[in-house]
């Protein structure tokens, strides 16, 4: 058999698993596609994302979760995680998923002067291979859009 033999034995038994990604693959994997962000005097708020997310691999993967960090004007107001289970197809092809956080500030006090205020969105979703591979595949959103009222960010305890 030589040791060309067991190389393309090697191959075979791998199959996709050899072929290796492009380094940027998971980076380009989730994109916002829509985002909306609301707050109301009382503290309370919703965030509301719709995502395209694809698998970058030619394996079929199941999206898990979504997780983020909510800036506005440069104060960190919400982290969250929202646990999923949808199948994506193999092969590369986009599917839309919408997610939804409530939000809730600890004070009801915040400022209402109704203006567009800088928005950054960071966050990831979890791409789950199998039983026991999962990869999370980042996004990043930056935006002005208009909001009547926000919250005072709440100091970290870290």
């Amino acid at each position: 058999m030589g040791a060309r033999g067991a190389v393309l034995a090697v191959l075979l038994l791998t199959g996709c698993r050899g072929v290796a990604l492009s380094p940027v693959a998971f980076d380009e994997a989730a994109r916002v596609e829509a985002m909306a962000l609301r707050f109301q005097p009382d503290g309370t708020g919703l965030l509301t994302l719709r995502l395209a997310v694809h698998s970058p691999t030619a394996e079929a993967s199941t999206l898990t979760a979504v997780d983020f960090e909510l800036v506005v004007e440069g104060q960190r107001l919400a982290t969250g995680l929202q646990g999923l289970d949808v199948p994506l197809a193999r092969g590369g092809s986009s599917q839309t998923v919408e997610v939804r956080f409530p939000l809730v500030s600890e004070g009801a006090s915040g400022t209402a002067h109704p203006m567009a205020r800088q928005v950054q969105l960071r966050g990831g979703v979890s791409l789950r291979y199998g039983v026991r591979t999962v990869r999370r595949a980042p996004f990043h959103e930056e935006r002005l859009l208009p909001l009547p009222w926000v919250p005072l960010a709440t100091p970290s305890r870290e």
